[in-house]
């Protein structure tokens, strides 16, 4: 199950977003060692982690499997206030393009080729899912360069914004990445189903 929560809504799943914070500091400090986003009380979170993020948390009961956020490039985000030297070009912002962050997956759910029923394919689904409900077709996103390959066969519309950059244990490069139905299609074979795994029923607040 994927469940989007609303920046705005967060104070509401106060000890989710708590381990939603804490899976990101696991995954980005401890595992890749993106040092700069070390914070000593174990929790991973920024300035952009406001009202206007969107959150999207992979579930397998009350595990976290998976996570991944989404901001507005119409206010200011990390290409623009963080990460620009990864472009040599500006990139594109509008209400139909929103910044697609902090893409992860729990290490024990991972594998070469993306499982069916595994987070890695659900998260991506969610991603088109969630965007095509809102007239947004295009993401910008800061990933390793070698999951370009696994975008463009899932029918992403990918070209690279730069160069690729170490970042910790990663070699990244920004993208942008543009979606439509035949995105969504193609997401549905490989997962072999065409159900939605988009959740937007409010969690009980103790969740």
């Amino acid at each position: 199950m994927l469940v989007v929560i609303p920046g705005s809504d967060i104070d509401r799943h106060v000890a989710l977003m708590d381990r939603v914070f804490r899976f990101r500091h696991s995954i980005f400090v401890d595992e890749k060692a993106w040092i700069d986003l070390r914070r000593p009380d174990g929790l991973e979170r920024d300035q952009f982690d406001d009202e206007h993020a969107v959150h999207h948390v992979c579930l397998r009961g009350d595990e976290i499997v998976g996570y991944q956020r989404l901001l507005p490039t119409t206010r200011p985000h990390l290409l623009t206030e963080v990460l620009g030297d990864l472009c040599r070009e500006q990139p594109p912002t509008g209400p139909r393009v929103f910044e697609w962050t902090r893409f992860c997956v729990a290490p024990g759910w991972r594998d070469f080729r993306p499982r069916p029923d595994g987070p890695f394919l659900e998260l991506v689904q969610g991603l088109v899912e969630w965007g095509l409900r809102r007239r947004v077709d295009t993401v910008t996103v800061v990933i390793d360069w070698r999951l370009m390959v696994k975008a463009m066969q899932l029918r992403f519309f990918a070209r690279p914004l730069g160069f690729p950059k170490k970042i910790g244990r990663d070699e990244v490069v920004a993208m942008r990445m543009s979606f439509n139905r035949e995105t969504l299609d193609t997401i549905h074979e490989a997962r072999g189903s065409k159900t939605s795994v988009v959740s937007e029923i409010p969690l009980p607040t103790a969740a």
